[in-house]
């Protein structure tokens, strides 16, 4: 019996002194530094030149902003994008999207063929101290399904004011814990 407690004994005597070794080779989690999102929202070509978009969102470091869209137009899309970052966590990001008729466009004999946006996402990453990715992922403002309807021109303004009427074309906030958790969603007012 002595001879198993004095084995006891030294084991834990050198286990206990192990385990101040500075060679640990636990691997360290990363501490977050922020996060940061990268908008995209698209609409038609056509769209584009017959409409004025404002889109309201959450800019630098979470003050809102409100821009009028500038667009990158390919492939028959016209695509705003603005990539953005909050040092703040939790981290909230979103969009509100309206649309107006442009005063000088021509709508008599005219066929939208899609006046719901083609594109509305996010891509929302939390970055390290070291400025590398932790996590990620792509949210999608509409639940990533695809809204078609088309009217004639004359019609637009109409169908513009009832989304309006709705909150907008888009209108979703999501906030995020330093782990990428989705904590709340929410409406821009």
């Amino acid at each position: 019996m002595a001879a198993v407690l004095c084995c006891w004994v030294t084991m834990t005597v050198f286990t206990a002194c192990g385990s101040d070794d500075d060679n640990d080779n636990t691997p360290k989690t990363a501490e977050i530094k922020g996060i940061g999102a990268h908008y995209t929202f698209s609409v038609t070509e056509q769209m584009s030149q017959l409409c004025d978009y404002t889109i309201t969102y959450y800019g630098i470091s979470g003050k809102l902003e409100t821009e009028k869209a500038t667009w990158t137009v390919k492939d028959g899309l016209a695509t705003w994008e603005k990539t953005v970052s909050n040092t703040v966590i939790p981290a909230t990001f979103g969009l509100k999207v309206s649309a107006k008729v442009k005063s000088d466009a021509v709508l008599e004999g005219v066929m939208v063929d899609n006046l719901y946006p083609v594109t509305q996402k996010m891509f929302v990453e939390g970055i390290s101290t070291e400025a590398k990715p932790i996590w990620e992922k792509t949210v999608f403002f509409n639940g990533n399904a695809t809204s078609h309807g088309s009217t004639s021109g004359a019609k637009l303004q109409t169908y513009l004011d009832v989304m309006d009427g709705r909150g907008g074309m888009v209108n979703k906030t999501f906030t995020f814990d330093k782990d990428g958790n989705e904590m709340a969603s929410g409406k821009i007012e």
